[in-house]
């Protein structure tokens, strides 16, 4: 159980509540203790004696012991609520902040249904843990250790009862955690392939319903869905036998004092001056029962904990997860100009995995436009990848102006280079919002300014809300054009070194394209311009371009004249493109 309680660790920040649960929680205890020893006088010497003045003395403070307990329980319920909700809400924000600082590959590793998961079913495991641990879990060992002296105090031949139960109930615990742990952790697991089966549904509803796969994909969650519902009913009907076991002992333990006490009395030993001691078998009955129910207790928050460990264990996993890409010690901040050299560069995407690019040797001029080129899978984005270091090189080195980027600081880095994505990611939110991603300190003149150079200022001007025209989450209320040069936008705000477009203008017209590209070349400064296109009319607008072959290697590395020469691939890819009613000549 050493995964869960090391997220106890989040609860120690509220020491004062912490102290406050622990304290009413124990003054509960004693209260539900209390009141049957005060029932032993009453029945065993205040009625026999007609002591009524004792009698009602007794009662009255008997009231006042259980009005105190029921106040101690709300303040517990209440501390221990406040703890559990904030602690959680600590460990969530760590987890968060942890998910967030992996690296691309450990997000491969682990999966984004898997991280859903963690931050959502597992932290509310965890959390209920915390809630349980200060009204439950140190209340079941007290009741059963206070309840055992004082049963023990009040009749050590009664007491014999307890030879039988509480070795039963420890071993059924035991017998029932053995069973329960890999149940839970399979249903963890089986939850994580359910929510990613919700995740790509949900991410491609055009592509299910345009391909008419919508039996399919119900199969598939249906598939899923079952292997959950298999995994959450192996587990429950280890839940549902532990109740009424624990319970049947529970009820045998009752039994067994009624049995013995019956036993002793006609033995003449449970005996006061001829009359039996009444109160006494009541209060150990009241005593037995508190056991019992710690007891009981007990093994219900064992079988939870093991649940919850489950979760705490999935948590720490990425806790404890090396971060495979670091932002180096006194990481450098050169004045970057945009000069870009790869240096004998290959990468791939796993162990086991072929190389994506391979060899890679290229020097880019700052300011220099360089279109980059190639069939399907020839590894033109891994190789963008690689520059502001989404990914680390497997061999060789990325520099750039000199320095190798895996000596820069990080988040200086990414801050020099603006990205476009090949799927433009818009985030729910105004178009301000989206654009100010690329510099948080943007005015407004600089946001009309990055509108107008992506040509999204004629959209930004049609719309009643201008700049705060609320964007639906994925840009869902955006055409693919309007998303990427919301994106495009987005990176030219900053005024970056190195702007890096992957495949950023394809779903804009020929007409669009170039006028962004225009823009470019317009602006106050000269950015060095990576910009990948599947299309030969628009990377041979660009100083040079870089072709790459099916294995990820360079087959190419100049001007559209000398490659159509000297690269078979390009060569193939332009005549595909415009020898055949392309509308001008591919030379």
């Amino acid at each position: 159980m050493k995964d869960i309680f090391r997220l106890v660790r989040y609860a120690k920040p509220f020491p004062i509540f912490l102290s406050i649960a622990i304290f009413t929680m124990v003054i509960q205890v004693f209260a539900s203790f209390f009141i049957p020893f005060l029932i032993i006088d009453i029945i065993d010497v205040y009625l026999p004696a007609r002591d009524f003045d004792s009698l009602i003395n007794t009662a009255l403070l008997m009231l006042g012991v259980a009005f105190i307990g029921i106040i101690a329980g709300i303040v517990n319920t209440y501390t221990s609520q406040y703890i559990s909700q904030y602690a959680s809400a600590d460990l969530r924000l760590d987890l968060y902040r942890k998910i967030q600082s992996l690296s691309f590959k450990n997000v491969d590793d682990f999966k984004q249904s898997r991280l859903i998961t963690n931050a959502t079913n597992d932290v509310l495991r965890v959390q209920m843990f915390f809630t349980m641990m200060l009204r439950i879990v140190i209340r079941a060992p007290l009741m059963v250790l206070i309840g055992l002296i004082l049963a023990l105090r009040t009749s050590f031949l009664l007491s014999q009862v307890f030879y039988v139960t509480i070795p039963l109930l420890i071993i059924s615990i035991l017998i029932i955690m053995v069973f329960a742990y890999p149940r839970f952790k399979r249903v963890q697991y089986a939850l994580d392939d359910l929510n990613n089966t919700v995740l790509e549904t949900a991410s491609a509803p055009q592509v299910i319903k345009s391909f008419v796969s919508q039996d399919y994909e119900k199969d598939r969650f249906e598939r899923d869905n079952e292997q959950y519902r298999n995994a959450n009913t192996s587990a429950e009907t280890v839940m549902a036998f532990a109740e009424p076991v624990i319970q049947f002992i529970f009820n045998m333990g009752i039994a067994g004092i009624l049995f013995v006490a019956a036993y002793y009395l006609d033995q003449g030993l449970l005996m006061t001056n001829g009359l039996p001691q009444v109160g006494v078998i009541m209060a150990f009955q009241n005593y037995s029962m508190q056991i019992l129910v710690g007891l009981m207790m007990f093994a219900m928050i064992m079988i939870f904990l093991s649940r919850a460990n489950v979760s705490a264990a999935r948590i720490n996993e990425i806790f404890d997860t090396q971060i495979d890409l670091q932002n180096p010690e006194n990481g450098k901040r050169p004045d970057i100009k945009g000069a870009i050299a790869f240096e004998n560069v290959s990468f791939a995407y796993g162990e086991a995995s072929n190389r994506a690019v391979s060899d890679l040797s290229f020097t880019i001029e700052p300011g220099e436009k360089i279109g980059l080129i190639g069939s399907t899978g020839s590894g033109k984005s891994t190789l963008t990848y690689l520059i502001p270091r989404l990914y680390d090189v497997i061999n060789g080195r990325v520099r750039i102006d000199g320095q190798d980027v895996r000596d820069i600081d990080l988040s200086y880095l990414r801050d020099k280079i603006g990205y476009v994505t090949q799927n433009a990611t818009i985030f729910s939110g105004s178009i301000a919002t989206n654009i100010r991603q690329g510099d948080a300190s943007a005015e407004y003149g600089t946001l009309e300014k990055s509108a107008q150079e992506a040509l999204l200022d004629d959209f930004i001007d049609n719309q009643e809300d201008g700049f705060n025209y609320l964007v639906r989450s994925k840009g869902s209320n955006l055409s693919g054009g309007q998303k990427q040069r919301l994106s495009i936008a987005r990176a030219m705000v900053k005024r970056p070194p190195i702007l890096i477009f992957d495949d950023a203008t394809s779903a804009v017209d020929a007409q669009s394209e170039q006028k962004i590209l225009n823009h470019i070349n317009a602006l106050e400064y000269t950015p060095t311009l990576l910009l990948i296109s599947q299309k030969v009319s628009t990377v041979r607008k660009m100083d040079r371009i870089l072709v790459l072959d099916n294995d990820g290697r360079i087959d190419g590395f100049d001007t559209h004249d000398a490659l159509m020469e000297a690269s078979p691939t390009y060569r193939e890819i332009a005549h595909s493109q415009l020898g055949n009613g392309g509308g001008y000549d591919v030379k």
